[in-house]
């Protein structure tokens, strides 16, 4: 475990305080994927086990590093595949930490939150999955004023540099800054030793409210009297559709509107701008008591940061009063100028929070040298591989390139992932450095089986000039177990997503258990959609972004899926060569895709071919021959032909271009043919 020192570490300090542990630990018997058996079971907990939690954490520490001692060094390995294009096989696994392993280990005790060591445990279990990158949401320390839900949001981020220390074990001891980082360190080299990537979530555009930065540049904030945050929201404009574009023509509608002169006398100068002196004796009290930076202005000043919003206008979703804007300019864009005149005090509109697009002269160098620098400070310090830039999209792109280079200076290989939705803005990502995009296959996938389905799903796939997330659900998204609730249609989507190119297949944490309940209520949901789960069950109306949330680990329905998104992994990697845009036979067959969803990767140089075919409609079966599917000219080429997967069962059964096949509603079957 050289090679591994904070592993290493974890290592001995479990045990060291082994027999220490409860006498009754309990965890989910899902989470033993490495061979543990020193467990017992008692009958009034169904689907746990019973560990000693010294051992069970130490067993899976030893079986990692066991593993991880004939892998080839990660060094080894480019973020690039052929022809300079990201990797697009790599299975991602998103899991916020906090919520992941989060569990009631202690009879009558509280759900206990997850933490680094339980997470290097659960890594075998990944491992299952076919998991390659490990997307951590963010993992730093998170704002206590005005935070949401019983916990507050990972997006509202108090200090850039330091951990959440709630993500350190308590079988560990005290969590001091020293113990947190040791924690993360060894999640990371137990990634590595299992070759899997660790890419962090960071979110630069917005900051907790009661960021630790207001303390040494409160400049940095936009600031409003305390008395109207109560009544702050974002102005809305008359003959403005909701969601619409920021674009010129809208964005001067929205500096004409009565609403908006009304919004701006709310804005205040920063503290230090109003009285330096005042502000001087502020700082030095909280240095003094370590009151909350936010109390004491609101207190002495009477003002407070702005609650974020949007960066659209008119928007329907509520404020986001956890988090507040950076200032990143100094000064305004040209068209607001011709609006505000020059003693109003900083403010924050739609136009300002979408950098990309209206941007000012003067940018605000210490801030933006600040923010340059976190990312190259995890990448240097813990090792990380790859980082999701929140709100990428709305940065200037001036700064997302300065970040992307740093960042490669020191990393080459460093993966950037950008929350981008649109695949028409994908040329700009890779102009800036980016890898790879969020894209909206989520959305996509809704429409399976409507006209135009296929059509539209391989414009994506194939316009694209970055990969995009496969993904059936985001941790901003309604679940798709709730979304498709009917059993046999998920699995089909499953393994249409594994099947394209240009994608990084996501699961996003809870898919493989077939949770229903949402993280977030933040994209494509309503206030209503956190109440799915039966009114008895715990988590009823808890949200895992705000809330102390378990997983449902021991439901029955996980064994729905886990064994598909096994199979999926081992065939995806299989044919990972074969899955490339270009490879898309274009003229497709003489069946009608309104009843077929199914499309063809012919591999001349490789003398191979793969077929898949599946059926949308859960009303009734529908029988398909391969012949009609694929061009003559095609079938000519590839005389022979085997299934590899029926329904959802592996196979290898040979098969003949004019044999008829059935397909359930919602089977699929997978065909390979070789020269």
């Amino acid at each position: 475990m050289k090679a591994n020192p904070h592993l290493e570490s974890i290592w001995k300090e479990l045990a060291q305080r082994r027999g220490e542990g409860t006498a009754r630990y309990f965890l989910p018997a899902l989470w033993n994927s490495f061979g543990f058996k020193d467990y017992t079971i008692a009958p009034e907990r169904p689907g746990e086990i019973q560990v000693d939690p010294y051992q069970f954490y130490l067993a899976a520490i030893e079986f990692i590093t066991a593993q991880g001692q004939n892998r080839t060094p990660r060094g080894a390995q480019g973020r690039t595949g052929a022809g300079g294009r990201p990797a697009g096989t790599k299975i991602i696994y998103g899991a916020f930490l906090r919520t992941l392993t989060a569990w009631d280990h202690v009879p009558g005790g509280p759900v206990e939150p997850g933490t680094f060591l339980k997470a290097i445990a659960l890594l075998p279990f990944l491992q299952t999955l076919g998991v390659e990158i490990l997307y951590l949401l963010p993992i730093f320390a998170r704002g206590e004023k005005y935070k949401k839900g019983e916990l507050g949001s990972p997006y509202a981020v108090k200090d850039f540099y330091r951990l959440d220390p709630s993500l350190h074990d308590p079988l560990l001891g005290a969590p001091t800054p020293a113990r947190v980082e040791t924690g993360f360190k060894a999640l990371v080299e137990a990634c590595h030793l299992l070759g899997i990537r660790v890419i962090v979530d960071f979110v630069f555009r917005t900051a907790a409210r009661d960021s630790e930065l207001i303390l040494e540049h409160p400049e940095w904030f936009y600031w409003i009297d305390l008395t109207t945050a109560s009544t702050y929201l974002p102005p809305v404009v008359k003959g403005v559709k909701p969601l619409a574009a920021g674009n010129e023509d809208n964005l001067k509608n929205l500096y004409k509107a009565p609403s908006v002169q009304e919004y701006l006398t709310k804005f205040r100068p920063a503290p230090n701008i109003t009285d330096p002196a005042k502000w001087e004796k502020l700082r030095k009290e909280q240095q003094r008591s370590g009151e909350n930076i936010l109390d004491l202005v609101e207190r002495e000043f009477g003002v407070t940061t702005a609650p974020g919003f949007s960066d659209v206008i008119c928007d329907p979703q509520p404020p986001w009063t956890d988090v507040t804007y950076l200032r990143f300019y100094l000064d305004l864009h040209p068209i607001a100028r011709q609006f505000v005149t020059p003693e109003q005090p900083p403010y924050v509109l739609q136009d300002i929070a979408c950098l990309n697009l209206f941007r000012g002269e003067n940018p605000n160098q210490e801030l933006w040298e600040y923010i340059i620098n976190i990312i190259p400070y995890y990448q240097q310090k813990f090792g990380i591989d790859g980082a999701r830039i929140d709100m990428g999209h709305a940065l200037p792109p001036e700064l997302n390139r300065a970040i992307i280079e740093r960042t490669r200076a020191q990393a080459r290989h460093f993966l950037f992932w950008s929350e981008e939705f649109d695949v028409k803005n994908t040329p700009a990502a890779k102009t800036w450095g980016y890898d790879l995009i969020t894209g909206d296959l989520w959305q996509l996938f809704k429409t399976a089986g409507r006209k135009g389905f296929c059509r539209q799903l391989f414009a994506r796939v194939r316009s694209a000039v970055l990969p995009l997330t496969g993904a059936l659900e985001l941790p901003d998204t309604p679940r798709a177990a709730s979304y498709y609730p009917e059993p046999r249609f998920l699995p089909f989507l499953v393994l249409l997503n594994y099947f394209l190119p240009n994608i990084f297949p996501f699961i996003n944490s809870g898919l493989e258990l077939l949770e229903k309940q949402p993280m977030n209520l933040g994209l494509d949901n309503t206030e209503a959609g956190r109440f799915v789960l039966p009114p008895e069950d715990p988590m009823y109306g808890k949200l895992a972004f705000f809330d102390l949330y378990r997983l449902h680990w021991l439901q029955e329905e996980r064994n729905l899926i886990l064994p598909l998104l096994r199979s999926a992994a081992l065939l995806r990697q299989r044919f990972a060569p074969l899955l490339r845009p270009d490879y898309l036979i274009r003229d497709g067959g003489r069946f009608p895709r309104r009843n077929v969803v199914y499309f063809v990767y012919r591999a001349a140089d490789r003398g191979q071919l793969l077929l898949f075919a599946g059926n949308p409609d859960l009303r009734k079966r529908v029988d398909v021959v391969f012949d009609r599917l694929v061009p003559v000219k095609t079938q000519a080429e590839f005389p022979e032909l085997t299934l590899i997967l029926t329904g959802q069962r592996l196979t290898n059964q040979p098969w003949s271009w004019r044999q008829k096949h059935r397909l359930e509603p919602g089977g699929v079957v997978i065909a390979l043919g070789e020269a």
